[in-house]
């Protein structure tokens, strides 16, 4: 890794406690493994390109992320996904969060793709069958241009969980099946443009 403190800075963040529960940890994904094949109902989820974009207007830089969800489960689903970005230099970021809300419509629009839904309005019912799917944008800020390693992790996507106590404080924890997604920016960012960040592995975790 070019960067030897990602792993450390990762295992750091992933005992982050976020509204009273533990949101990872390292001991619950050694711990718990997700199951080999669905045991409990999984959407078909197509991932996009993670793309960097530069706001002309200021300079801003962001990473944005394109998907396709397809509800084949049977059943009527609620579709309510996390994207959580983790970068080599530190940051842990919630898509939405910081970012302008004209830029969604900005990139719809360069994107060429009128059936693209933002976050804030994609969330709702995910009917059943191909011709019910939707295809959704998520953005985030980028403050250090200096990335170069990435993890997305987009839960939502199955209804499988595993319930365990935390070792230490015995507090009662849900995991959920969540899709992680490795990137590599390989060299400057900015001169890269928009081209895709590089596409390691794609696994799944309990978190």
């Amino acid at each position: 890794m070019k960067r030897h403190h990602f792993l450390r800075l990762f295992v750091l963040a992933a005992a982050t406690i976020v509204g009273g529960a533990i949101a990872d940890s390292a001991w619950a994904r050694e711990v718990i493994k997700p199951s080999s094949r669905p045991l409990r109902w999984e959407l078909d989820f197509e991932p996009g390109d993670l793309r960097l974009f530069v706001d002309q207007s200021d300079g801003s830089t962001y990473l944005y992320f394109t998907y396709k969800v397809t509800n084949n489960t049977g059943q009527d689903r609620t579709w309510a996904p996390s994207f959580i970005l983790y970068t080599d230099t530190g940051e842990i970021m919630k898509s939405g969060e910081g970012v302008p809300g004209r830029l969604n419509g900005e990139l719809i629009d360069l994107l060429g793709n009128e059936f693209l839904e933002p976050q804030f309005k994609i969330i709702g019912d995910l009917f059943q069958g191909e011709g019910m799917a939707r295809e959704g944008i998520v953005v985030w800020p980028i403050r250090d241009i200096t990335i170069n390693e990435l993890k997305l992790f987009v839960a939502g996507v199955s209804g499988e969980t595993a319930r365990t106590v935390h070792p230490v404080t015995k507090a009662p924890i849900i995991l959920r099946k969540t899709m992680q997604r490795n990137y590599i920016l390989r060299g400057n960012a900015l001169a890269r443009g928009s081209k895709p960040a590089e596409l390691v592995s794609t696994t799944w975790v309990m978190r």
